[in-house]
C-alpha cells in the first residue's frame, strides 16, 4: 500500500498557495506546503535592502471582511498587521491631479475631472458605466477600448482609464475585456478596503505561515517540486527536491499548484493529459502580463502628501507610484523615503520590455524632474515569464480544476471573475478548497 503523507500537497507559497493551506488546515486537513525559496508570499513578500523593507511586488493588500485574503487569515486566527489606505488614490492627467474621495463613490468625479468639468457629458458617460456594471454587461469579446470608443471620443477619459487598468489590472485598454473590467468594478464596490502591511508583506505572510503550522500543517522551505505524480489520470503526490540535492516522494489525496497553469501542466511530465478544451484555452494566446518594478530612496518624498497611490494617465509605461515609508515609517531608516514605481508594457504580448522599462524611468523623470540624479535605486526589475509576471491577463483566466483528477491550480493564473492581484489569487484558493471539501 502506498504511504500517504498528507491530505493535500501545495506547490508554492504565493498568496494562492498560502490561502489554500490556511483554508484546508482550518477545515481539519493536514497540508504540506512546498516552497522552493526561503521566503513565503511570492510577489506578496519583501526583502531587506540596506535597512529598507522592499516589496517583491504587491503594495496595497485587500483587508476588508469580504476579502478572500482576510477570510483565509481569519480561518486560522492569523493577525493582519495593516495600515488602512482605503480611498487614498490620486490620478494624474496632463491637466492636473484628482484625489479620489476617501468615502468612495468617486467614479463620476474621475470622469468629470477627465472631461475638465463638462458635467453633462460626464453624467451621460457615467450612466453608461452604471448600465454596464448593473444592467447590461458588454459582450465578452469586446475590449474596454472598444466599449469606450462607442461612448466617448474624449482622449483624457481614455488616458484616465488606461492608467486605471494598467495600475490595477496589469493590462491595457485594448487588451482587457470590457465585461471583466465591469465585473471588477461591481466586485470592488462591495465594501472593499485596502491597506499596507505595517512591517512589510513578508512579515504578513510569515504570520499566516506560523498560524498554519500551529494547527498541524507543515511548510517546507527550499523544497522544489520536481514532478507531480499522476496515476490513472489522478494526482497522487509529488517528487520533491530539497536543498542539498536530496529528493523524495510525498503522497497525498490532493495536489494544488501555485506555479501557474503552464508550469503545472509541465510538472506532470505528460502534457497529453491536458489535451482538449483545457489546453486549447491555455494556448489560445500568450496571456502572461509582464511587470516593470523600481524601488528607490530619496532624502525627501517626491510627493509630500501621498499616503496612498498616484496613478498616471499622462504616460505610456509608468503606471503608479507609492511612498510606503510615508505610510509606515518603520519600512525605511529615519530621514529616508522609500518609493516604489511600477510600469507596464504598452502591449503585454509584443512589447520590447527592456526599452519600455527604460521609458518608464524617462517618464518618472518627466513627472519629477531631477529624480534620476537624486534617487538611489534599490531595485530595477523586469518580471516576465518564469520571473514571474502575472501568469494570465484578467478576463483570460484558467479554471482551478484541471483535466487531471484532484490536481488544482491556485494563484493569479486562475483567479475568480472580477478579482485581480493578491485578492484574485486568494479567491482561487477559496474556490479550489470548496471543490475539495465538497468532494
Amino acid at each position: 500500500m502506498t504511504q500517504r503523507h498528507a491530505d493535500a500537497i501545495i506547490i508554492g507559497a504565493g498568496m494562492g498557495g498560502m490561502c489554500a493551506a490556511a483554508r484546508l488546515t482550518a477545515a481539519g486537513l493536514r497540508v504540506i506546503l512546498l516552497e522552493k525559496s526561503r521566503y513565503l508570499g511570492g510577489r506578496c513578500s519583501h526583502r531587506k535592502r540596506d535597512g529598507f523593507t522592499v516589496t517583491t511586488g504587491a503594495i496595497m493588500i485587500p483587508m476588508g471582511a469580504n476579502s478572500a485574503i482576510r477570510q483565509a487569515f481569519d480561518a486560522v486566527d492569523a493577525r493582519m498587521d495593516m495600515i488602512e489606505t482605503t480611498g487614498r488614490m490620486r490620478y494624474r492627467l496632463d491637466h492636473g491631479d484628482y484625489d479620489l474621495p476617501e468615502t468612495g463613490g468617486g467614479l463620476l468625479g474621475m470622469i468629470t475631472f477627465a472631461m475638465e468639468g463638462d458635467a453633462d457629458s460626464a453624467g451621460e458617460l457615467f450612466q453608461h458605466f452604471r448600465d454596464a456594471i448593473g444592467v447590461a454587461a458588454p459582450d465578452e469579446n469586446q475590449t474596454l477600448l472598444g466599449w469606450l470608443d462607442e461612448h466617448t471620443q474624449n482622449r483624457a477619459v481614455k488616458r484616465l482609464f488606461q492608467g486605471f487598468c494598467a495600475a490595477l489590472m496589469g493590462t491595457n485598454l485594448h487588451e482587457i475585456p470590457a465585461a471583466e473590467f465591469f465585473r471588477f468594478l461591481r466586485h470592488s464596490s462591495h465594501g472593499s478596503r485596502f491597506g499596507l502591511a505595517a512591517r512589510g508583506n513578508g512579515s504578513l505572510m510569515e504570520a499566516l505561515g506560523a498560524a498554519i503550522e500551529e494547527r498541524g500543517s507543515e511548510i517546507r522551505r527550499q523544497s522544489a517540486c520536481r514532478r507531480i505524480l499522476v496515476e490513472n489520470g489522478r494526482a497522487v503526490g509529488v517528487e520533491v527536491n530539497r536543498s542539498g540535492g536530496r529528493s523524495g516522494i510525498l503522497h497525498a489525496d490532493h495536489v494544488l499548484s501555485n506555479a501557474g497553469p503552464r508550469m503545472t501542466m509541465a510538472l506532470t511530465g505528460d502534457e497529453r493529459l491536458f489535451d482538449g478544451p483545457w489546453r486549447e484555452r491555455l494556448e489560445a494566446a500568450p496571456h502572461d502580463a509582464p511587470i516593470i518594478h523600481y524601488s528607490f530612496i530619496c532624502d525627501e518624498p517626491l510627493v509630500e502628501d501621498l499616503h496612498g497611490s498616484l496613478v498616471f494617465g499622462n504616460t505610456r509605461n509608468l503606471i503608479y507610484l507609492e511612498i510606503p515609508s510615508l505610510i509606515s515609517p518603520v519600512l525605511a531608516p529615519a530621514g529616508q523615503y522609500l518609493h516604489t514605481a511600477y510600469g507596464a508594457p504598452s502591449d503585454a504580448a509584443t512589447s520590447n520590455l527592456k526599452e519600455e522599462a527604460e521609458n518608464t524611468i524617462h517618464e518618472l523623470e518627466a513627472n519629477f524632474p531631477g529624480v534620476s540624479k537624486r534617487a538611489q535605486f534599490l531595485v530595477r526589475a523586469r518580471h516576465s515569464g518564469r520571473s514571474p509576471g502575472m501568469h494570465r491577463w484578467p478576463g483570460f483566466m484558467m479554471p482551478v480544476e484541471t483535466p487531471v483528477t484532484n490536481l488544482y491550480n491556485v494563484g493569479d493564473g486562475a483567479t475568480s471573475p472580477g478579482t485581480i492581484g493578491t485578492e484574485g489569487a486568494a479567491s482561487s484558493a477559496k474556490v479550489a478548497v470548496e471543490r475539495i471539501l465538497n468532494r
